[in-house]
């Protein structure tokens, strides 16, 4: 038999019953206004950073990690932590920085990734571009280095004559963004790439077409394996394919190398995407980190202006 492990700590946070009242009064049901706990993180100083929709009313907690007592601070979970039980989200301390990645508004048309807390001016992906993002699904973000990466699935842009295609994606942002000028991407992330995440098998043959699994479901820490730093990833074929499941390893520094390579655009508003020439691309590259590398001669308010 196998090790058996025992609850030690248990951590009740209930709605307040004007927040359910309130909930009822919009048309949920008594179910959707529970208090669903959707973010847990710890935040590196003896503190458990804690998220629920709390009635579709989302709001955060503080409280002590060694015996889960409350500290009394409570603030908005706007941006942190869905209005919705059902939809999702992710966020991650790094530094005492929070990153996180959901909807900001009741019916989850506004899906944003966003920096709040700690130093700096909170920032954000721009509101409803599909540019940035489609209809996402947040799965996971993870620090690394001098990024913070969110692995997410969302409909194909690139493709959209083909319908709702979707595809799995990793996106970054610098650590040290602090945000474009008033004229660019004020109050916006200056350093937002993203890239598609290819789990699939076959396509090595001439003429052999891979057979692809879009579907993202679960993403690991990253793991220390063969001297190499990698996620593990959990995909899905859609429900109206081929039913199949795979795990597909990423290499981290494989990752990063993607985030150097050639750059996609869409030169009309309907036409497909196509590779940016080398000789096109800026300098600093887009993405680039401000005051660091290649961008070592920006200030960090004065980083490049993303393309995708």
């Amino acid at each position: 038999m196998g090790e058996e492990f025992f609850l030690s700590q248990k951590l009740t946070w209930m709605a307040e019953r004007q927040e359910v009242d309130r909930c009822l009064m919009n048309g949920k049901t008594e179910e959707e206004c529970h208090n669903f706990m959707k973010v847990v993180a710890p935040r590196g100083d003896g503190l458990l950073f804690v998220c629920g929709t709390n009635a579709y009313s989302p709001t955060c907690r503080n409280y002590q990690l060694a015996d889960l007592s409350f500290t009394g601070e409570q603030t908005s979970g706007l941006a942190k932590c869905p209005f919705d039980p059902r939809q999702g989200g992710a966020a991650a301390f790094a530094g005492e920085r929070l990153y996180s990645a959901t909807a900001v508004d009741p019916l989850g048309v506004d899906a944003v990734v966003y920096g709040s807390l700690g130093p700096g001016p909170p920032l954000r992906s721009l509101k409803l571009d599909s540019k940035w993002l489609k209809e996402p699904v947040f799965v996971r973000v993870l620090e690394h280095g001098q990024h913070v990466y969110f692995f997410f699935t969302e409909i194909a842009v690139e493709l959209s004559s083909m319908g709702k295609v979707l595809f799995s994606r990793v996106a970054r942002v610098c650590k040290s963004d602090a945000g474009g000028s008033q004229r660019v991407l004020d109050g916006h992330w200056s350093s937002f790439v993203k890239a598609r995440l290819n789990c699939s098998v076959g396509g090595e043959a001439p003429g052999d077409a891979p057979f692809y699994f879009n579907e993202l479901q679960g993403v690991s820490e990253v793991l220390h394996i063969g001297g190499r730093e990698l996620v593990l990833g959990v995909f899905t074929t859609p429900l109206n394919s081929i039913h199949g499941s795979a795990v597909c390893a990423f290499d981290m520094e494989d990752v990063a190398s993607t985030f150097q390579g050639r750059y996609s655009e869409q030169r009309g508003p309907d036409g497909p995407w196509l590779a940016v020439p080398e000789a096109r691309t800026p300098t600093p590259r887009p993405g680039a980190c401000a005051g660091e590398g290649e961008a070592a001669a920006f200030p960090a308010r004065r980083c490049c202006r993303t393309r995708r």
